[in-house]
């Protein structure tokens, strides 16, 4: 939460707000933004900083009230929080000693370019500003300008204040007064455009400052993708200024409006908007038979007792049926609610979980091998046969006890990871072509019993050693880090970007395949255990490596993730209502756009086209399937060769989803308002195999498809996003931006650890645990001196 501490009207609907932010106050540079959020269900908006105040620990912020979201945060005053204040984001404005500098600045955007206007002063430049408005009470901070300019113009639409005329006016009457060398223009995209055409025509370079549509800041959703010297860029993180002259400003003017129709009708029920309520709790899922374990532990035997494979207890349980009899039970099906019931509920599980009687039948089929290959196959090492002999045994508690030991997310690995290529791909049955154990399944049982009884275990702690530990990021991989690390005794701090925990696990995967609500209770357990929980920070941004080292962390891991978004860069691309699967499932997962009473926009489509093979792509088509779309997935290989999951193919298929496998875009055609209207698909075959071992696509020659749609996915894959990479000063970087890190996670830099998609450039939830176990374990013995 971050105070406002002064609120200043300009007029009618331009207000200053001072606000408390130290961290981002003490790092921020001019043309540095931040992204707001007012209210429970508010939006992400990005604003530009106006000015800081170290000694205060304070950012300015100048607003004007165009929409639900700038209007709502107007509407708060002196003493009023701000629910998240995330930055200071971007790139800063170069600024040298340049010679005499034009600075034109728009409206409210004034206020960023006042910060510009006193670097380049002290710099050593000649400073000529202009400032327009419509009318006298639309000029803001003249006073402030006038301070570090050498000369003011200021120009108004309708004449009440200084010259009659707009801005290019101004600049064009300063350039035939004297030579500049360099041109800032901040405002309205339209002026900005025509301060350019007006500077280009005498040659004087011109740097831009865009402010488009953003979900996250920090190159994770694509949304503020532009065109700019005929590549696509992105705002957040390539600019947000650059050479005006590169800006295809017809396409800007296109995607600035990609919610207008949205945002209009949001206006309309702002009233409803600012006294909507606080989300409800979400309701309890009817519970599969809880009731307190019979067991002779009940979860209180130590983890020693309950994974001794040689107790009296374990022996007598093998020996309670011969092998030939467990190896006759059939695998359990995991019970699923209706297909055509659960296409339309957004929020509803799929798979319903096992009952107590399934999950013990389905336990007895386990052989308790004596060499478990199961084991194995865990990335994370779960003591398999001890955690599924419990349930055999009826101690669910204490299999949820022997999951906790090495897992720190079960219920969410027992959702999410694909043990059919994992664990269940070692299983003994499997060499006997019987199908493999319901590992995966089980797992999910025995941590949803335990959630659901309210007797939650926390692992044994280790007593505290005095260090501090710091995290990047909230995904799987720090979440499993910092769990394995607060259990040896460390100080465990984990710093997340966003405004709420978990990674990927909130923001890109839907809830009616892992509930978010599953989710929190992962976190408060860890929270439980001691580990210190901080959203709203960007390490590399907010705070730095160096400033962490300085406040006493002795070692970092890095688990930032891979968010930057890959698109295929084909002709249209940039037309509205093209997201990245990023961009889509942030929006409706993350920021929940579908429902009416959050303020995150996000388009309804009728014909929705998802491109890509992978469980993102299933995702992604099975949403917008539940926003009530007819949707086509496409994918440039046969299904045989399709990365997802089979069970979450399976769900698409049983919902109505259409598979066109073996086409591939490559151009989409946008209709008179820049948005997409169809797809022109390219038919392939299979050649080859590729490096992978799946068989290249090769066009067929000549033969393409075109689709009528109104809204397409790009589910191809992401990018490590180099924001934190290359934000710690010599740290080794692999292939796009990776952190190239030895067999220990250890990076270049000896108290950096990585891991995860930042280290191996997308992977499953269950390797990004894996990667943050391997690394707990090698700095821990790096820092006792084991």
């Amino acid at each position: 939460m971050n105070k406002i501490v002064r609120k200043e009207q300009f007029s009618e609907k331009v207000f200053l707000l001072e606000v408390e932010a130290p961290l981002i106050a003490k790092s921020r540079k001019a043309g540095n933004f931040v992204i707001v959020r007012v209210g429970k269900k508010g939006e992400r908006v990005p604003l530009t900083i106006a000015d800081a105040d170290i000694n205060k620990g304070t950012i300015t912020l100048v607003v004007q009230a165009v929409g639900l979201s700038t209007t709502k945060l107007c509407a708060l005053n002196e003493g009023d929080l701000i629910d998240d204040v995330v930055g200071p984001l971007g790139n800063p404005t170069h600024i040298e000693k340049f010679g005499t500098v034009l600075c034109a600045g728009g409206g409210v955007g004034v206020a960023p370019m006042l910060p510009i206007i006193k670097a380049l002063k002290e710099a050593g430049n000649r400073v000529l500003s202009v400032l327009a408005g419509r009318s006298k009470d639309l000029i803001i901070l003249e006073n402030e300008v006038r301070k570090y300019s050498d000369k003011v113009v200021i120009m108004t639409d309708d004449g009440s204040y200084g010259e009659k005329g707009v801005v290019t006016v101004g600049m064009e009457k300063l350039i035939n007064e004297e030579h500049v060398d360099k041109a800032f223009a901040i405002g309205p995209a339209i002026m900005m455009k025509f301060c350019c055409l007006l500077t280009q025509k005498y040659n004087i370079p011109t740097d831009v400052s865009l402010n488009t549509i953003m979900v996250d800041g920090t190159g994770m959703c694509g949304a503020c993708r532009l065109t700019i010297g005929g590549k696509t860029k992105f705002v957040c993180i390539d600019g947000p200024e650059f050479d005006g002259f590169q800006v295809d400003w017809d396409e800007m003017f296109k995607r600035m409006g990609t919610f207008k129709r949205v945002e209009a009708e949001d206006m309309k029920n702002l009233q409803a908007h600012i006294d909507s309520v606080q989300p409800q709790a979400a309701a309890e899922k009817t519970s599969h038979g809880v009731e307190e374990s019979t067991a002779a532990c009940g979860g209180q035997c130590t983890i020693e007792e309950l994974t001794d494979r040689d107790a009296a207890w374990r022996k007598e349980l093998r020996a309670s049926m011969k092998p030939k009899e467990r190896t006759q039970i059939a695998r359990v099906i995991m019970p699923e609610l209706d297909p055509e019931y659960r296409s339309k509920t957004r929020l509803e599980e799929v798979n319903t979980g096992l009952t107590k009687e399934m999950a013990m039948t389905e336990a007895k089929r386990c052989l308790d091998c004596a060499k478990p290959t199961c084991v194995e196959g865990c990335p994370v090492n779960i003591n398999i046969p001890s955690f599924i002999k419990n349930i055999e045994r009826g101690d669910f508690l204490s299999a949820a006890k022997v999951l906790k030991n090495t897992s720190a997310l079960p219920a969410v690995c027992g959702r999410v990871c694909p043990q059919e290529k994992q664990c269940e791909s070692k299983c003994i049955h499997l060499k006997m072509n019987e199908p493999a154990v319901a590992i995966g399944y089980l797992e999910r049982f025995a941590a949803d019993y335990e959630r659901e009884s309210g007797q939650m275990s926390v692992p044994e702690i280790a007593p505290a050693n005095g260090m501090k530990i710091a995290v990047v990021g909230s995904g799987p991989a720090g979440l499993s880090f910092a769990g394995d690390m607060i259990k040896k005794g460390y100080d465990v701090y984990v710093f997340e970007a966003l405004h709420e925990i978990g990674g990927v696990l909130k923001y890109g995967i839907p809830e009616f395949r892992l509930p978010n609500a599953i989710v929190d209770v992962e976190i408060e357990n860890l929270k439980k255990m001691g580990v210190h929980f901080q959203t709203d920070v960007i390490v590399g941004k907010t705070i730095s490596v160096s400033e962490l080292e300085a406040e006493g962390f002795k070692g970092i891991f890095v688990g930032s993730g891979a968010g930057l978004p890959n698109f295929m860069n084909i002709p249209g691309e940039n037309a509205i209502n093209i997201m990245s699967s990023n961009e889509y499932l942030t929006r409706v997962n993350l920021m929940d756009a579908a429902s009416e009473t959050t303020d995150t926009p996000i388009n309804k489509a009728k014909h929705v086209l998802v491109v890509g093979g992978g469980n993102t792509a299933m995702d992604s088509c099975r949403t917008a399937k539940r926003l009530g779309a007819d949707v086509t997935l496409v994918y440039r290989r046969s299904e045989e060769e399709m990365p997802a999951r089979l069970e979450e193919v399976k769900h698409a298929k049983e919902e109505g989803i259409d598979f066109l496998t073996l086409h591939n875009p490559i151009e989409y055609i946008a209709d008179e308002n820049g948005a997409v209207k169809a797809a022109v698909l390219q038919v392939m075959e299979l050649g080859e195999p590729d490096e992978s071992g799946r068989r290249s696509p090769v066009p067929v020659e000549g033969k393409t498809v075109t689709l009528d749609v109104d809204q397409v996915v790009v589910a191809v894959g992401v990018s490590p996003n180099p924001l934190v990479p290359k934000s710690i000063e010599g740290l080794e970087l692999g292939r796009k931006n990776t952190i190239a890190v030895n067999d220990e996670m250890r990076s270049s830099i000896p108290t950096i650890y990585a891991g995860g998609d930042i280290v191996r450039g997308g992977a499953t939830v269950i390797l990004a645990m894996g990667d943050g176990r391997r690394a707990a374990l090698n700095m821990d013995r790096q820092l006792s001196g084991k």
